[in-house]
Order: structure tokens, then sequence, then C-alpha cells
């Protein structure tokens, strides 16, 4: 049996610059998964620069996997297209949070920084962040295995004391 640890709040803000893969738009939806759970985003219709602002909840499993987030193209008469993957590690925001629970600090502060590299897919540089007393990361991440495309996410690591 799988023990979780806590939960994350993922909020997929928007798409950047997506893919085409229709005649001349994208009907983008993404797929966010953490070892054995997955959970969608609602299509966008004809659109490269997609707003969703939906947030998904997931349970962190002690054993913490990298955050996969794969983003399709919604097609209703074929099989949905690839429009791009990326994996996020959510170990140091957990650990963030985990150590912000035990302080007992209660004011707004940056506490780590996800540096952009190759080794990852970030964009730019993601901060760890307390605000309002919630540990918060907001990143700017690259899609891979496509020619272009970004998403905006927002995460919020809760731990299971809360």
């Amino acid at each position: 049996m799988v023990e979780f640890i806590g939960m994350i709040k993922v909020n997929v803000v928007k798409g950047i610059n997506l893919a085409v893969r229709d005649m001349v738009s994208s009907d983008p939806y993404a797929i966010l998964t953490l070892g054995q759970q997955s959970v969608k985003t609602r299509v966008i219709r004809k659109n490269l620069n997609p707003v969703w602002n939906e947030s998904l909840m997931l349970s962190i499993p002690e054993n913490i996997p990298p955050l996969k987030v794969v983003v399709y193209d919604k097609d209703t008469f074929s099989y949905d297209d690839f429009m791009g993957d990326a994996e996020i590690e959510i170990q140091p925001l957990v650990t963030a949070a985990q150590a912000h629970e035990r302080s007992e600090i209660h004011e707004s502060m940056q506490l780590e920084k996800s540096v952009e590299d190759k080794e990852n897919t970030l964009e730019k540089d993601g901060l760890i962040t307390v605000v309002d007393g919630k540990v918060k990361q907001d990143l700017s991440v690259q899609l891979q295995n496509v020619e272009t495309g970004v998403l905006e996410i927002e995460i919020e690591c809760l731990p299971l004391t809360q």
C-alpha cells in the first residue's frame, strides 16, 4: 500500500506559444501525473496560448516521484496529438514545506530556488516562497520533445498535518 505524506495543488495557469497540431491552431489540454495518479485540465478550443487557470490536486507518495506534465491536442475523429511534455522535481518544494511546518516563523519569505539549467525543463528560475503561510512555487516550464511551447504552473504543497 502506498503511504502519502501530503497533497500538492497544481494550478495550470497557461500555455505560451504551443505547437500547431491542427490546420492553423490546436485544442490543447494537459495531463498531470504523480506516481500512479493522473488528473486532466479542460480542453481550450483553437488556441495556442490557452489560459486554463485550473487547480488540480494530487496526493504526494512517500517516495516522491517527479510531477509529469504532458500536453495534447484534442482530436474528435483520431488519436489526440502530442504537444510536448515536462518533468518537474517537487522534492525541493516538499522538503521546504516540511521544514516550514516545523518552523516557528510564520511571515512571508523566500525559502529556496530551483535554478534553470540544462538538466531540467525550467524556462526561468522557480522560487519557493511562503505567502500567507502557504509554501508555493511558481514555474515557467519549457515543453520537451516538441518544437515550441511553455507552460506556466503554480504548485502549492499541503502537508498532511494541516
